[in-house]
C-alpha cells in the first residue's frame, strides 16, 4: 500500500469512528473508567407511571408482504404504540444518566426472540455485553441489528430453523433497531447502557428503578414513536421518588 493510500485509509477509518459515535448521543457514552459495581449505601428508589394524552385506538394490523402464509395466520399487529384506555403506556424506556458506580449488573443474559413473526419482547434494555437471539418460528428469520443514529449494521444473522440460538456482544451504549430481512414488517429495539439503571414500562405503564446511589442525575423517558423527555432529579439516602410522567397530546 502506498503512503498516500495508507493516509486516505486512515482518514476514512477516523471518519467512520466519528460517525459511529453519534449513536451514543441519546443515552450517553460510557464512563471513561467503566462502570463499577459496589454495595450501595443508603439506596434510593424511583417508581412511577408513564401515560400519553394522545388518543390511541387498537393497534393496526401490519401489512404483510411476500410469501408469508405461516405469518398470516397470526394477524400480527403493530407494537409501536401500546396504550390503555387510561393513557398508560407500555414499552416506554426509563433510565438514568451520570452513574459510574452502583448495583451489580443483572446476571441473566437479555433475550430477544422472533415468535409468530414478531420480535419478542418488542423492546429490550440491557447493559453493554451479551445479547441472546432465538428463532422460535419454524421458518427462516433474520436478526439484522442497525445503529439507530447511523444506520450502521452491527450484525445480521439468518436462522432457518426453530430453536436456533446465537449470542452477540453489544460493545457500546446506543439505540439499536432490529429488523428481519425476510419479514420487513418486523421491527424491534434494543437499548444498551453503560450501567444497569434502566427499565421498561409494563402493561400498566409502571416502572421501578431501585438500589440507586444518592446523588443528582438526569432521568430520561424514551419511546420509539413519542420521542424522549428528560428530568433533573436529586436523591438523598433512602429516598423513594414517585413520578407521573406524561407525553402530551399532539398539537393540531
Amino acid at each position: 500500500m502506498s503512503e498516500r493510500k495508507a493516509e486516505l485509509w486512515s482518514r476514512r477509518r477516523l471518519l467512520q469512528a466519528g460517525c459511529g459515535g453519534l449513536g451514543l448521543a441519546l443515552i450517553g457514552a460510557a464512563p471513561r473508567r467503566g462502570y463499577e459495581a459496589i454495595t450501595v449505601a443508603g439506596p434510593a428508589r424511583i417508581s412511577g407511571r408513564v401515560r400519553s394524552l394522545a388518543k390511541a385506538g387498537r393497534p393496526p394490523r401490519l401489512k404483510l408482504s411476500g410469501d408469508c402464509d405461516y405469518c398470516r395466520k397470526f394477524h400480527p399487529r403493530s407494537e409501536a404504540l401500546l396504550q390503555n384506555t387510561d393513557g398508560s403506556l407500555r414499552n416506554a424506556v426509563v433510565y438514568l444518566s451520570g452513574i459510574e458506580r452502583g448495583k451489580a449488573p443483572a446476571a441473566e443474559v437479555p433475550t430477544m426472540a422472533e415468535l409468530r413473526c414478531t420480535f419478542t419482547p418488542h423492546v429490550v434494555t440491557m447493559q453493554v455485553g451479551k445479547l441472546r437471539l432465538v428463532n422460535q418460528d419454524p421458518v427462516l428469520n433474520t436478526f439484522h441489528a442497525t445503529e439507530l443514529a447511523t444506520g450502521r449494521t452491527l450484525f445480521n444473522i439468518g436462522m432457518p430453523q426453530k430453536g436456533q440460538k446465537a449470542l452477540r456482544r453489544i460493545r457500546r451504549p446506543g439505540v439499536i433497531r432490529m429488523l428481519c430481512d425476510v419479514h420487513p414488517w418486523e421491527v424491534g429495539y434494543v437499548l444498551a447502557f453503560p450501567h444497569p439503571y434502566h427499565t421498561i414500562t409494563d402493561g400498566e405503564g409502571r416502572f421501578t428503578l431501585d438500589q440507586v446511589p444518592p446523588g443528582s442525575y438526569t432521568l430520561t423517558l424514551w419511546h420509539e414513536q413519542l420521542g424522549q423527555q428528560t428530568k433533573k432529579i436529586k436523591l438523598a439516602a433512602g429516598d423513594h421518588l414517585r413520578l407521573e410522567l406524561t407525553y402530551p397530546a399532539a398539537k393540531g
